[in-house]
């Protein structure tokens, strides 16, 4: 796993040389061996990649193991088969952990410090360390926020609590998006910034659009606090995701250590990882043609598509994950003898590894949206239409013809039965639409209790539960005293109640 620890930096420095000048790298004033600051549209450059890679590697990884989007395959004690049944120890959480507090957040907090004159840097690096600290509460629940990237001024920074922090992000939600709304500053970005290329409205619809996600976290916890802040927010008339492309979203390249992190552990870690029984089973009883992007076939060229459940034996008699999540075919699989189809350095090449790493998308804003009008704001009415366009841009994201969405959403795209019967099926279709997103699944799941996920048996698990927070890194309570390692991962997030 170390090897992806260090990509982003490897594609950070390569888009870096790519968007500087000359001038930049040869100034003769300036000892490039004693270097006392970093130029903030390049600190940006690296904080957007990192980004990306982050959301398309462990974090990924896990969520997607938990919530049966992804099967572990391979042999025994493989990191994969082992993560599936709830063996996911404190010593496999430090690179993760590191992605945040030892590389994303200190260069946020970098940009945000030396971005006088700069509004819209400072704006967007505000944006994303919300983002990336929500995440950070999403996964452990009380972590270090008040007292953490001062540097060698404290090393040892306390836990804060999850709830607090929740308020604090969203406020600081609110700071970025009057910076990036700024009528003057001294510079902007632009091509620097690899998500959404400079263009500022688009950071201000994301950045209202993970308030609403934010808010929604509070349903169970505080349901009467989610439906004032939601309903604020919507009539306040602040911008929303319009689009697909309004995608939270970072975009790879077929290139060497360019290419999208879930495609490279594809390539570097044979067999590791299939589409989940769960998933395929509940997209094939809807005959959902999503599938023909999100999995290939098994029997190759028969249409049909299996997954694999934990405990299976070792195989590759099963779909693979496809075009949707790695990119687009160059030239054609190459299947074996039984129709299987082998990761092969043929058919892992025939992918162009451009496909992005998508983590907030237009579709997600439709299903919060309706989750929000059926529960909070007017009910299956209201709800409807916001179901049925979230289905929609789903399934063209996905590349779905025209006439096979209409087909699908005239028999799946219509809110029945009771309250809670349509809040599993926008959650189960919200849950589909999130493949390839990190995390967010895993957090519907223990916020409403959908997908209605089977745990893992006990016969196969190490635990009789699925987790609901993940362990402290075994290097941070190794060397910080003011955090103490949890008893279990029993241990919940606090919008967690359900």
């Amino acid at each position: 796993m170390k090897k992806f620890k260090y990509i982003a930096v490897g594609l950070a420095a390569t888009m870096i040389m790519s968007l500087t000048s000359c001038d930049e790298f040869l100034d003769v004033n300036v000892n490039p061996n004693s270097p006392t600051a970093a130029p903030i549209a390049q600190v940006l450059t690296s904080a957007t990649v990192n980004t990306g890679f982050r959301n398309g590697s462990d974090l990924h990884r896990y969520s997607s193991l938990l919530m049966q989007q992804f099967s572990g395959q391979a042999g025994l004690t493989v990191q994969t088969r082992e993560y599936q049944r709830y063996l996911i120890q404190p010593s496999d959480l430090n690179n993760m952990y590191n992605a945040f507090y030892a590389v994303a957040l200190p260069d946020l907090e970098y940009i945000i410090n030396n971005s006088e004159g700069n509004p819209h840097y400072a704006g967007i690096a505000k944006i994303l360390k919300a983002y990336a600290v929500s995440q950070a509460v999403d996964i452990w629940g009380d972590v270090p926020y008040s007292e953490a990237l001062k540097g060698t001024a404290n090393t040892q920074p306390k836990l804060d609590d999850d709830a607090v922090i929740y308020e604090q992000i969203i406020a600081l939600l609110d700071e970025g998006i009057t910076d990036v709304k700024a009528t003057a500053s001294n510079s902007s970005p632009s091509t620097n910034e690899t998500i959404y290329k400079g263009d500022r409205a688009k950071w201000e619809k994301f950045a209202n659009t993970l308030k609403l996600r934010l808010y929604l976290h509070y349903s169970e916890k505080d349901p009467a606090f989610a439906k004032a802040k939601m309903d604020a927010l919507i009539a306040s008339n602040a911008p929303f995701m319009a689009s697909n492309a309004d995608n939270f979203e970072m975009s790879f390249v077929d290139a060497t250590a360019s290419q999208n992190p879930i495609h490279q552990f594809e390539v570097s870690r044979l067999n590791y990882t299939f589409p989940n029984k769960f998933l395929v089973d509940l997209m094939n009883a809807k005959a959902d043609p999503r599938r023909a992007t999100y999995f290939t076939d098994y029997p190759f060229g028969s249409g049909q598509y299996k997954g694999a459940a934990a405990g299976d034996p070792e195989s590759i008699a099963y779909s693979r994950l496809h075009t949707y999540l790695r990119g687009t075919l160059k030239t054609a699989l190459t299947p074996d003898a039984e129709l299987r189809i082998p990761a092969s350095t043929a058919n892992n090449n025939a992918y162009t590894g451009a496909a992005p790493i998508r983590m907030l998308t237009f579709a997600e804003y439709n299903f919060i949206r309706a989750e929000h009008a059926l529960r909070f704001g007017g009910g299956a009415a209201v709800a409807q239409p916001f179901f049925k366009a979230g289905i929609q841009a789903s399934m063209v994201g996905a590349g779905v013809a025209a006439a096979a969405v209409d087909t699908y959403v005239t028999l799946n795209g219509n809110l029945v039965g009771s309250a809670d019967e349509m809040l599993k099926q926008i959650i189960t279709e919200k849950y589909i639409a999130n493949y390839g997103v990190a995390l967010e699944p895993w957090t519907d799941w223990r916020r409403t209790g959908y997908p209605a996920i089977t745990p893992v048996s006990t016969t196969i698990a190490v635990t009789d539960y699925i987790p609901r927070s993940l362990y402290y890194p075994e290097a941070e309570t190794n060397t910080n005293p003011n955090i103490t390692q949890k008893p279990d991962m029993k241990v919940r997030v606090f919008w967690d109640v359900k």
